[in-house]
């Protein structure tokens, strides 16, 4: 798990005007909540703490270092919220929340497959159904990602979570039986398999029964009679 230090001060004012002017000031409003504690309204700089998002996405774990009437103290804290402005997309507002070491979190951690399916080679195509899992561990075990391989897929081949390779400590709370992945044909396959002719049957042959004279040919159809022979006219 990536640990990141971020530097925050606690901000003496709170309500829209405070946090416009601290967001004026080049720095991100917080509040940092924690278990019988009162929530602290923090100034988070908003370099740090994009660089520690893109470092460890929202699961990473922040060694915050929060300065106070001139004294530093630091708490190991995780992001629980953030919110974006909609059309610039920046950061307008980030709740923190301390976390123990010794307790275990559950927590959302995304899914990366790798390698290219033997079925995507065949004509097939690859569906990432579930794009992230939630795990339960302590904050120091939570992986940064789980990686499964689907080189070995073949069309109507899947892959399930508990199919995913999980380290020590770390335990998968989605459903195991849930898809993860797998490979399809295409629309095209799928229409030429079903428009595919049958292979024509054979007409059966039906023969002579034992003790049959000869009177019937096969398929039914009756013999020729022959000819009877002329008689001879008399002579006067």
């Amino acid at each position: 798990m990536e640990r990141v230090s971020v530097r925050a001060m606690v901000r003496p004012a709170v309500g829209k005007s405070a946090a416009k002017k601290v967001r004026k000031d080049g720095l991100v409003p917080a509040i940092l909540y924690g278990k019988a504690r009162a929530p602290v309204p923090l100034a988070v700089g908003r370099k740090d703490l994009l660089a520690a998002i893109q470092r460890g996405g929202r699961n990473v774990l922040i060694d915050l270092r929060i300065a106070r009437n001139g004294d530093e103290e630091s708490d190991t804290v995780m992001i629980a919220d953030v919110q974006r402005d909609h059309l610039r997309h920046e950061i307008l507002h980030v709740d923190l929340h301390h976390v123990s070491l010794t307790e275990k979190l559950v927590v959302h951690v995304p899914v990366v497959l790798v390698g290219t399916p033997e079925g995507v080679a065949s004509g097939g195509i690859l569906e990432h159904h579930l794009r992230e899992v939630v795990v339960r561990c302590l904050p120091t075990q939570i992986p940064d990602r789980l990686t499964v391989d689907v080189s070995r897929l073949r069309i109507g081949d899947s892959l399930h979570v508990r199919d995913l390779p999980v380290a020590e400590g770390v335990e998968v709370v989605t459903p195991p039986d849930e898809v993860l992945a797998s490979v399809v044909a295409t629309a095209a396959e799928e229409a030429a398999a079903a428009a595919a002719p049958e292979t024509p049957v054979e007409p059966q042959v039906v023969g002579r029964a034992a003790g049959e004279t000869g009177t019937q040919a096969e398929g039914g159809r009756p013999e020729p009679k022959a000819p009877r022979p002329a008689k001879a006219e008399k002579k006067e």
